[in-house]
């Protein structure tokens, strides 16, 4: 009996993964929430049997997905988010700490989508850490006949098609780092989503992540802000060495994505201590991404944050 209800619930963990990454393919804005999550039933696959058994789900629900999407479509699937699925499972069972799971489990994300996109370079012939102005301007002017064909007028279209061909030509030069943000990003919601399921079924159970106003990140995080400066300089001297700013662009963007996470912990933290509800904190939270003024006091909070722990000020002015 027990061993029917283990493959009943392995054959349902299985079929929802495939389910929620179908729902991504066919529902292009509301589904992409759910193909972000699709690789949380397989994590609670690996946890509450085996890694053999997390391995055969992925396996059966790429086969799945192939049949509705072809090849490509269960590719996404599998390096996309079968890999980060058999990971969190595995380290959910090795280690305690919620930051060493994460940790790693960001690392496979990232490994298995730079595998992806290898393979897509290989299939479609279309490298995004090297599009060109000739691939974009047709998309240009598709997205500027469709504003035109709205009504709006033409300096207006010629104003929103520039801005939109600047965003578009600098997508190519950060792209390393959105490709880490999205690691971290499928990999976080996979374990939260997981662990809620796990809380909800009663027995195994992933490490707690601390609260978001207790999240810090390391000093040697400057350090990096520094390092990604020098490279930039770096490659501004020495044009043969061009590669050397795109890393320092892309260094930076993400030591500065992490300040900001970590000012914003910090005023969380400050809203706490002074008793304001999650409705108020959301409410801040939404403005600061709002006003960019304050959004940059954030930034300059987490900096600060990082050397003279605001949060334990914050507390003892309370008490």
């Amino acid at each position: 009996m027990d061993r029917t209800r283990e493959l009943v619930e392995s054959s349902l963990l299985v079929a929802l993964a495939a389910a929620l990454f179908l729902a991504g393919h066919f529902l292009p804005l509301v589904g992409m929430a759910f193909s972000l999550v699709c690789p949380a039933p397989l994590v609670v696959l690996g946890l509450r049997h085996s890694l053999g058994r997390s391995v055969l789900g992925v396996a059966v629900a790429t086969f799945i997905i192939a049949a509705f999407t072809g090849v490509i479509g269960a590719l996404f699937f599998c390096f996309g988010f079968g890999f980060l699925g058999i990971a969190l499972g595995a380290f959910g069972r090795r280690f305690d700490k919620a930051v060493d799971i994460l940790l790693y489990g960001i690392l496979v994300s990232l490994g298995s989508k730079l595998l992806l996109m290898a393979i897509t370079v290989k299939i479609t012939g279309i490298n995004p850490f090297a599009l060109d102005e000739s691939q974009i301007l047709p998309m240009m002017d598709k997205i500027g006949s469709i504003y035109s064909s709205m009504g709006m007028p033409e300096a207006a279209v010629s104003s929103a098609t520039e801005q939109m061909r600047a965003a578009l030509g600098l997508i190519p030069l950060i792209f390393p780092a959105l490709l880490v943000m999205a690691a971290t990003v499928d990999c976080f919601l996979s374990y939260i989503v997981s662990g809620v399921v796990l809380k909800r079924l009663g027995k195994q159970k992933l490490p707690a992540v601390p609260g978001f106003s207790y999240w810090r990140f390391p000093k040697s995080l400057f350090w990096a802000l520094l390092a990604s400066i020098a490279l930039h300089l770096a490659g501004s001297y020495y044009p043969g060495l061009a590669v050397l700013q795109r890393a320092g662009l892309n260094l930076r963007l993400l030591v500065t994505v992490l300040f900001f996470i970590q000012g914003l912990a910090v005023t969380w933290n400050f809203m706490q201590a002074r008793g304001l509800g999650r409705i108020v904190r959301v409410l801040v939270t939404g403005l600061v991404f709002l006003v960019p003024f304050i959004a940059q006091i954030v930034l300059l909070l987490g900096i600060i944050d990082m050397w003279f722990d605001l949060r334990s000020r914050i507390r003892g002015g309370i008490s």
